[in-house]
């Protein structure tokens, strides 16, 4: 539910930015852009997380008040706070798109397939977090569930082809990125498992007090 609602806040942050600011005509994403984030990211890798095995110190966690909501007061605002980072992300790539990469401005949606691959990436990342709220995304526990990689491994392969073959070019309204291109997606979007590293660092420092 975590994963699904970040995404969604982050959809409805950013076409709000770009709506109040007039970047890329309000409308970043296409429709079916839209569709496609909710189909490859809500699909397989949403339901490889209900195979994930528990964290091994479960039992050593104190057990929870009965009346506990699901979504926590502490969740709601990592869940609202990691959209912003998203929308900040993905917007600013918008925009200084042309400037960076100089030699593809000419393309028109140039800007827009990188804002759009930045947001796919952003989820990657997102889906590697929300597996727990205090272990380490660098430790072995993360590669449990062959499942979730298969599943993001698949994205990335369908997402490469979605912004790099011709006909689903036509079909999404993206153009071809270059290596440099991929590798500034990447990094931007990796600064929400940055963010959530250093949450989840402080989180195990302070219950082992």
């Amino acid at each position: 539910m975590k994963f699904q609602l970040t995404t969604a806040w982050g959809f409805v942050l950013i076409f709000l930015t770009a709506g109040v600011a007039g970047i890329a005509g309000g409308a970043p994403f296409t429709a079916l852009q839209i569709l496609w984030v909710n189909i490859i990211m809500d699909g397989p890798p949403a339901l490889a997380l209900g195979v994930d095995p528990t964290e091994p110190d479960t039992m050593k966690q104190k057990p929870r008040p009965p009346g506990e909501r699901l979504l926590t007061p502490e969740r709601v605002l990592r869940i609202l706070f990691l959209g912003v980072v998203m929308t900040v992300g993905t917007i600013v790539t918008i925009v200084v798109a042309d400037d960076v990469f100089p030699d593809s401005a000419s393309d028109p949606v140039f800007a827009t397939t990188l804002g759009f691959t930045t947001f796919v990436f952003y989820q990657v990342f997102n889906l590697l977090n929300v597996r727990s709220d205090r272990g380490s995304v660098f430790s072995l526990q993360t590669f449990t569930n062959q499942a979730i990689w298969i599943s993001l491994v698949a994205v990335i392969v369908l997402q490469a082809a979605v912004v790099n073959v011709g006909f689903l070019q036509d079909l999404f309204d993206t153009t071809g990125l270059t290596a440099p291109q991929w590798a500034w997606s990447v990094a931007v979007a990796s600064s929400v498992l940055w963010i959530e590293e250093i949450r989840k660092f402080i989180a195990r420092a302070l219950a082992r007090r």
